[in-house]
């Protein structure tokens, strides 16, 4: 270990010392440890004991050998409360939003105890029954920082106590880049050991609370990480960044922000969920790629994932999104070489993530989807499973992404999507929304009523919700000011397009006319 660092870790504990573990938050912390490890070390005894005779044991195993924060509802339900909780809502609700059916629960909760039984019968064979569970169907929901705390509670001297902050601190201090994937624990775990023992001179001093080592350096990262706010950047080890969680984005803030009511937005995001990717669909003008990106913010919120946008157009293929050959040159040499495809770059990312991650595709079906997406349409229907592409390479799509196209009615309508494609995704229709348009201009005085009453006798004279024209055209500060320029270069040509043989109809539309009803 570079001297730099040990020195850093020995600034930085005194002053953890100095600050932390003799607050009021400190000192339950302290007494957490031992408290939670004896209950949980009951639960698993309790647990293995009644499925040796045959009961059921799929609920006890979900609530009592995962950890969870500590919330009222949680300590009504009997799950086992957690220092080191991350799991933050019903295990259950959190595996449904990604397609687990409610006959798997059995089977889930079986391996999950015998992973359990298994390293606490042979710590010796940790790595090679991690690496046997990670291939199990879902069992990439289950991953260090959910399954430790009971490996923990029932050997602490075998294994450590694992958390995305934890896993930081050592990353930083060890120079290492291992993930919360439970295939990187064995060697994260002899890491951290070997980290605590270097680090042990510097922990072994006056006023250190009581506790093991490893419990000592577990509260230093949470007060690192969680209080400090420490910048690990890991510049050391270029590999390792940083990792920032997004801001919480609430459904009431995405609600406030796009104009539609929380259970509208709650059916929207179950929709998502349910099926892993959804197309907001509508008529020009109703904020189809805004309101997907406000979806977006409010999927990754909270979490460590991310989203991304990409535009389709008619030019579009395979190999843009997929995977195809690609001339390179090397040294004055043309070579082709095998390239992955936006999408395929998108999930190797998002492999690096534990929270959603969201990918927009905005104008969906200006391209020919069934040729851009190839072997993807069996993969969005099946996600849980991994297939070979037509150039080589196996891939799946990881289980935290979500997919939201856009798509314009007014350029191709559903009716002309394929079938198939058209059966993988939830469709959520957008229809001119008024009252945003009045929320928005409250604040700027224009007389929105008499522009709501135009566009809606337009629309009833346009006649088809595939073409209405939308409110996004309006949805300027200055609309006062801009509203002829709107009016004569966007809405008269977009009329005349719609109305070519009526164009008596379109006369009665004019900005003329218009300005005369707005009094302007």
């Amino acid at each position: 270990m570079l001297a730099k660092k040990k020195d850093e870790f020995a600034r930085l504990f005194q002053e953890f010392l100095n600050s932390y573990p003799y607050t009021s938050v400190g000192l339950r912390h302290t007494a957490a440890y031992e408290e939670q490890r004896q209950l949980g070390k009951r639960n698993f005894e309790a647990i293995a004991s009644a499925a040796h005779f045959g009961e059921d044991v799929i609920e006890l195993v979900l609530l009592q050998l995962l950890p969870y924060p500590d919330t009222t509802k949680n300590r009504q339900r009997g799950a086992w409360i957690h220092i080191s909780s991350s799991v933050s809502k019903d295990i259950k609700e959190c595996f449904e939003t990604m397609w687990i059916k409610p006959e798997d629960w059995q089977y889930i909760a079986l391996e999950l105890l015998n992973f359990v039984r298994r390293c606490n019968d042979d710590p010796k064979l940790l790595s090679g029954t991690c690496v046997n569970f990670s291939q199990l169907p879902y069992a990439q929901y289950l991953q260090t920082g959910t399954i430790t705390p009971i490996l923990n509670a029932l050997q602490p001297e075998k294994f450590l106590l694992m958390n995305s902050k934890s896993i930081r601190v050592i990353n930083y201090f060890a120079n290492t880049a291992y993930t919360e994937k439970l295939t990187d624990y064995p060697k994260l775990n002899l890491t951290g050991k070997n980290l605590i023992a270097e680090f042990s001179q510097q922990m072994h001093q006056s006023g250190v609370p009581a506790l093991r080592d490893d419990d000592l350096f577990d509260m230093f990262s949470h007060w690192l990480v969680a209080v400090k706010k420490y910048n690990l950047t890991g510049k050391d080890n270029p590999r390792f960044q940083e990792v920032e969680l997004q801001p919480e984005y609430t459904l009431a803030e995405c609600a406030e922000k796009i104009g539609f009511n929380e259970a509208e937005l709650e059916r929207w995001i179950r929709g998502i969920h349910r099926k892993g990717q959804a197309i907001l669909y509508g008529s020009p003008g109703t904020g189809k790629t805004f309101i997907a990106e406000k979806l977006a913010q409010h999927l990754i919120g909270g979490g460590n994932g991310f989203s991304e946008l990409v535009q389709f157009h008619p030019a579009y293929s395979y190999e843009d999104f997929i995977q195809g050959i690609r001339p390179q040159n090397e040294d004055g040499k043309l070579t082709y070489l095998l390239v992955p495809g936006r999408f395929v770059q998108f999930c190797k990312e998002v492999e690096n993530c534990q929270g959603i991650c969201v990918l927009i595709i905005d104008e969906i079906n200006r391209a020919n989807l069934a040729q851009v997406f190839g072997e993807l349409m069996y993969l969005l229907e099946y996600r849980d499973k991994e297939i070979p592409l037509a150039g080589g390479n196996r891939f799946r799509i990881p289980a935290n992404v979500r997919i939201i196209g856009t798509m314009n009615t007014a350029d191709r309508s559903i009716a002309l999507v394929d079938y198939a494609l058209r059966r993988r995704f939830a469709f959520i229709e957008l229809r001119p929304n008024y009252d945003l348009l009045r929320r928005y201009h409250r604040k700027t005085g224009f007389a929105v009523e008499v522009l709501i009453k135009i566009l809606n006798y337009i629309n009833l004279a346009i006649s088809d919700k595939n073409y209405e024209i939308g409110i996004s055209f309006f949805l300027t500060d200055k609309l006062s000011e801009h509203i002829e320029d709107i009016w004569r270069m966007e809405i008269e040509p977009y009329l005349e397009e719609y109305f070519f043989n009526q164009r008596e109809l379109v006369n009665e539309f004019r900005w003329e006319k218009v300005k005369q009803q707005l009094s302007l």
